[in-house]
């Protein structure tokens, strides 16, 4: 039983990463492979996403 809730868990996980992220203000928002990559592991993520956006900003 606890592996069947692991899985359900880690299921609806991947779906709700999956789906369109919605910023705070309500503006859809897509994260690009690189971006969510990098920031995977971060604890705040639109956080790291802001600052890698602007660090990687200035070489594109």
């Amino acid at each position: 039983m606890k592996r069947l809730m692991i899985f359900v868990t880690a299921a609806l996980l991947s779906i709700s990463f999956n789906s369109m992220a919605f910023t705070l203000a309500g503006t859809p928002t897509v994260v690009d492979k690189e971006t969510y990559k990098y920031c995977a592991g971060a604890q705040n993520f639109w956080v790291c996403v802001q600052a890698y956006e602007l660090r990687n900003k200035k070489q594109k």
